[in-house]
């Protein structure tokens, strides 16, 4: 296993190439800004080796093929420079490429077209993207090299508000809405060159199916060896059926949507009819509150949730027979389950390797 990471200026400018680590850190999770860390002797950097905004890509070669690290690229936000056990060491920190959406808001006054959306949950959150760090933004707003992949329409439609809201927060939002709803719907920002990138979406899983019914599955679990600490979990104490969705306007006057599951109320035992309140003010339309209705119901159902921890073994391998945002089959308790691999994290040292940590996810429907 090897590692090497491509070091460039912020205006992308080749300095060279990092390989001598004392460790490396990196983390990938779904619809979440990643993180670097890497630590590196001192020796041959000085204070002003480093700047904010510097450009680093990861590669990681296994079986002789070097692939970049999870479609994805980092910038430099801090570093540090200290002294352990006698060695005079670096500690370099970045963020991966969905920090992008962390750095604007929707700029759109309440009530504007830009503010309030009808669309499908994929198709609005390049929307978003598109008018506040694409080609519909202003030029003093514009995110040098990103792209916006073409709308497609295939996630739930939706009507929501998000006036001055941050676009990181507010994609989550449309993300998670539309995933309640029975969708599920991710969003990425994927590295398509040196400096280029491009804000995707994603319905179903980010990456392939694996499916046990997909015709190309990959089975987890004790059997198999290659699952630890298995959970599986049965919640019934956050659920609600019934949704009051309350929109703007006063006493009388305010505009009140509900949503409600009445096979849910009904089932096991006569007291399960659970009420539960959403404030809508910020939706300027009727469809926007009932929107609202039908994403708080969907949030409330009770979940069958398996997750564990996926390793490696000979027969599957990360990187060349799963990877990152793939669904899997997943067995344990008599119980099967379709997860997500949905978040990946890396450690190598220079003494003691590799580990690979990758968290699955799955919910039973």
């Amino acid at each position: 296993m090897r590692y090497q990471v491509d070091w460039y200026s912020p205006d992308l400018v080749r300095i060279g190439t990092l390989q001598a680590f004392n460790t490396l850190s990196i983390v990938r999770t779904e619809n979440e800004v990643g993180a670097l860390v890497m630590t590196l002797p001192s020796h041959g950097f000085d204070t002003n080796s480093f700047k904010v905004g510097q450009y680093l890509e990861v590669w990681r070669e296994t079986h002789g093929v070097s692939r970049l690290f999870g479609e994805t690229a980092y910038f430099v936000q801090g570093w540090e420079f200290y002294s352990k056990g006698g060695q005079h060491l670096v500690a370099v920190y970045a963020k991966d490429l969905n920090f992008l959406l962390s750095t604007r808001i929707v700029y759109a006054a309440s009530g504007s077209t830009n503010a309030e959306l009808t669309d499908y949950a994929d198709d609005m959150m390049k929307v978003i993207v598109t008018n506040e760090l694409g080609s519909g933004a202003a030029s003093t707003r514009r995110v040098e090299g990103l792209t916006v992949q073409a709308e497609v329409g295939q996630s739930v439609e939706i009507t929501r508000g998000f006036a001055y809201g941050n676009v990181l927060g507010v994609v989550q939002d449309i993300s998670g809405s539309a995933t309640e709803q029975g969708t599920y719907t991710v969003f990425d920002m994927v590295r398509t060159g040196v400096g280029a990138f491009e804000f995707r979406t994603y319905v179903g899983q980010r990456g392939a199916d694996h499916r046990r019914g997909s015709g190309d599955p990959r089975f987890v679990g004790e059997v198999y060896g290659n699952l630890e600490d298995p959970r599986l979990g049965f919640y019934h104490g956050e659920e609600w059926n019934f949704v009051y969705c309350g929109g703007q306007g006063e006493g009388e006057s305010r505009v009140i949507k509900t949503a409600s599951d009445a096979a849910r109320i009904g089932q096991g035992y006569p007291y399960n009819r659970k009420e539960y309140w959403r404030d809508a003010r910020h939706q300027e339309t009727d469809d926007g509150v009932q929107s609202d209705a039908y994403a708080a119901l969907a949030e409330g159902k009770p979940k069958v949730v398996m997750t564990g921890k996926l390793l490696d073994t000979p027969g599957m391998q990360f990187g060349r027979d799963y990877d990152f945002g793939d669904v899997v089959s997943v067995e344990a308790f008599n119980t099967a389950i379709d997860c997500h691999v949905a978040s990946v994290a890396i450690n190598y040292a220079a003494e003691g390797g590799e580990t690979i940590d990758i968290s699955l996810r799955g919910e039973l429907e």
